[in-house]
């Protein structure tokens, strides 16, 4: 039990710090790996960088339904743990695992059956260069799918359970794994040959298989204090009801979204390789921001959700309010930096004076509106922890489809590349207003685990 952290020891902010920090640094490990293959990619040139950022948005498609189905292992496993109904916490985990492994499989070949003609569309005439390199570069990530699918669900089972640290270790091997094999794949060592950006995509994809072995042999030997046995596997059709009502609505929402960026992309490309090099290293440099408070968005998950399985609400609903002014705060202080020191961040990934300039402008416009769309995520995270992902679903898409692709499509007409920044600006503020809203008229405080599973269990916590 040393790995989890119980709720109940400790008061809110506390608890928040304890399950966020590992989620903080597990993400930006990723977002810090991702850096280190636009950094070693800048070197080769702006058309080889380009290849992974206009190809992001598609596999964003494809690993979404992979979070989706994991969100549901988290929301069924922290409401049980919650409860303390061990048994149906992992006999959850162990539905959840199985749904993930064969839908990363069906995709991954879906998704590599379809990427020639889908990369082309996306990259239009103006960036056709990139299209050779950029179809190598997602058939090979995407022969590591199912393996992501399998991470992500062990380790959104283990972080519903009270466990992030496990998140966190995970990542830094796979960091490392990643970092080592970069410039070793990317520019050849010895005998091995020079690969370009093929060999980032088979780092990337050798990373996860390392990652996906480990986790599941955590799970299954129990190594972490929570364990699933291979019983826990066989189809119980009540629970994977339960975890298809949760995890649909996540897994729809993050695809129709991505779908949406993909479609985003499509007029960034429009406007060729300096404009898409200086975006792709924006949302680089933004990540490491929008991954803090993702961390405290899914501690968010945990809390709410254990704390609904308990029946007490107002510790939810505490948590909701001290995760909101802490995000609030750190994003703020972070996008200043970006404010003032964006163009020498742009500078640092790849000295064009071109695609220098694009992203002096694109934090000048972008960055103050960062704490903004960083604090929707804490409310979505509690619609999730609570199990109505639907309402989450009708946030993302609303956001998305409904306000940025349109003012896109509208303001890069008008104003060029610029417009892109404008649209940004509103739809990032315009998505908290939303998410809040929704948080705050919406009745979110109802568990989604029966209350005849729980039982007399509801009294405890009084």
């Amino acid at each position: 039990m040393k790995h989890r952290v119980d709720l109940y020891k400790q008061g809110i902010f506390k608890s928040l710090f304890l399950l966020g920090w590992p989620l903080i640094v597990s993400n930006l490990m990723q977002t810090f790996y991702n850096a280190v293959d636009a950094y070693f990619l800048g070197k080769l040139g702006k058309v080889e960088f380009s290849a992974p950022t206009i190809v992001w948005p598609l596999i964003f498609v494809f690993i979404s339904l992979s979070i989706g189905f994991a969100q549901a292992g988290v929301t069924l496993v922290a409401q049980y743990t919650g409860a303390s109904l061990k048994e149906k916490a992992k006999k959850s985990a162990g539905q959840t695992i199985t749904i993930s492994t064969i839908l990363g499989v069906v995709l991954s070949i879906v998704a590599i059956l379809i990427s020639r003609p889908v990369i082309t569309l996306i990259a239009g005439n103006e960036s056709r260069e990139v299209v050779k390199f950029a179809v190598s570069y997602f058939n090979i990530v995407m022969i590591g799918l199912p393996f992501g699918f399998i991470f992500n669900s062990a380790a959104s089972i283990l972080r519903g359970w009270g466990d992030s640290k496990f998140t966190m270790n995970l990542m830094f091997i796979s960091t490392v794994v990643n970092i080592i094999l970069d410039p070793i794949l990317i520019f050849g060592v010895g005998f091995i040959p020079k690969m370009g950006v093929v060999g980032a995509a088979w780092a990337t994809t050798i990373a996860r298989i390392v990652a996906a072995i480990i986790s599941i042999e955590h799970l299954f030997k129990g190594k972490r204090g929570f364990k699933i046995d291979l019983n826990d596997l066989k189809p119980d059709f009540e629970l994977i009801k339960r975890v298809f009502r949760i995890g649909m609505p996540s897994s729809l929402s993050m695809s129709v979204t991505s779908l949406g960026f993909v479609v985003i992309m499509k007029f960034v490309s429009s406007f060729g390789p300096t404009v898409v090099s200086a975006y792709g290293v924006g949302n680089r440099i933004i990540n490491f921001i929008t991954m803090i408070s993702f961390g405290i968005g899914n501690s968010v998950t945990t809390m709410v959700g254990q704390f609904l399985g308990a029946n007490d609400i107002k510790r939810a609903e505490q948590t909701v309010k001290v995760a909101f002014f802490a995000n609030f705060t750190i994003v703020f202080t972070l996008s200043a930096l970006t404010f003032f020191f964006g163009g020498r961040l742009t500078q640092f990934f790849i000295n064009d004076p071109e695609v220098i300039k694009v992203g002096y402008i694109f934090f000048k416009y972008v960055s103050f509106s960062l704490p903004f769309f960083t604090s929707m995520s804490v409310f979505i995270n509690t619609l999730v922890g609570a199990g109505r992902t639907e309402l989450a679903m009708i946030i993302d898409i609303t956001r998305l489809w409904g306000i940025r692709v349109p003012l896109i499509a509208i303001f890069s007409a008008r104003f060029g590349f610029t417009g892109l920044f404008f649209a940004m600006i509103i739809s990032n503020v315009g998505a908290m207003i939303l998410a809040y809203l929704f948080v705050k008229f919406s009745k979110w405080q109802k568990a989604i685990i029966k209350s005849e599973e729980r039982g007399a269990l509801d009294d405890i916590y009084q």
